[in-house]
């Protein structure tokens, strides 16, 4: 992790060479970053994009293009939710049994949430008991979507399926029957899984 940060001018350089990155999907060459900010030759960019690389934001490889931004991972703690207790939030105090810390750029959705698996009837789906499945918040999903949700009061994963008018909680697994949704049953769509950890 870079540990020094970058000068006016190296900051200027790396912010360009961001944009560019963005912009058309692969970075500038060294002329025309050179061209950009206006110097005769490209030893002065040289000695940025060196500078750059020693403080640890930019990898350069081999070519006239081979610059790659070095990102900088942030921790979040997300929760993990052991059970879900009847009448309550998901994420109610009495839920949580523990935290873990992720990587920003994978727990990236505003309040997910790591929820325990238990039982076997995902694991067609690669999702086996004592799994941690990642879960972005939503009220609502796709039909083939992986789900959390709450039918009478019991909180389940399983994938929604949607036809003829019936909503289903599938399982991935032959031993295990569908959950049938009825017009006036107690259901609720907690949030979508985005991801499988385990540990």
């Amino acid at each position: 992790m870079p540990t020094i940060p970058p000068t006016a001018r190296q900051k200027q350089v790396l912010r360009f060479i961001e944009a560019t990155i963005e912009t058309r999907g692969y970075p500038p060459s060294l002329r025309e970053i050179a061209h950009h900010f206006q110097m005769s030759g490209t030893r002065g960019v040289e000695r940025h994009i060196e500078a750059l690389e020693k403080k640890g934001h930019l990898r350069k490889g081999a070519g006239a293009r081979a610059l790659s931004l070095v990102r900088q991972s942030q921790g979040r703690s997300i929760p993990v939710i052991g059970q879900v207790a009847a009448g309550q939030p998901i994420l109610a105090e009495e839920n949580i049994s523990d935290t873990l810390t992720l990587d920003s750029s994978i727990a990236r959705w505003e309040n997910c949430f790591l929820l325990k698996v238990k039982g076997q009837s995902m694991k067609d789906a690669g999702i086996l008991e004592g799994d941690l499945v990642l879960v972005k918040p939503q009220a609502s999903a796709d039909s083939e979507d992986i789900v959390v949700a709450i039918s009478e009061g019991e909180g389940t994963v399983k994938r929604l399926l949607r036809r003829d008018g019936e909503t289903l909680l599938m399982p991935e697994n032959a031993a295990y029957k569908p959950i049938r949704i009825g017009k006036h049953g107690n259901f609720e769509i907690v949030g979508k899984v985005v991801g499988v950890l385990r540990i």
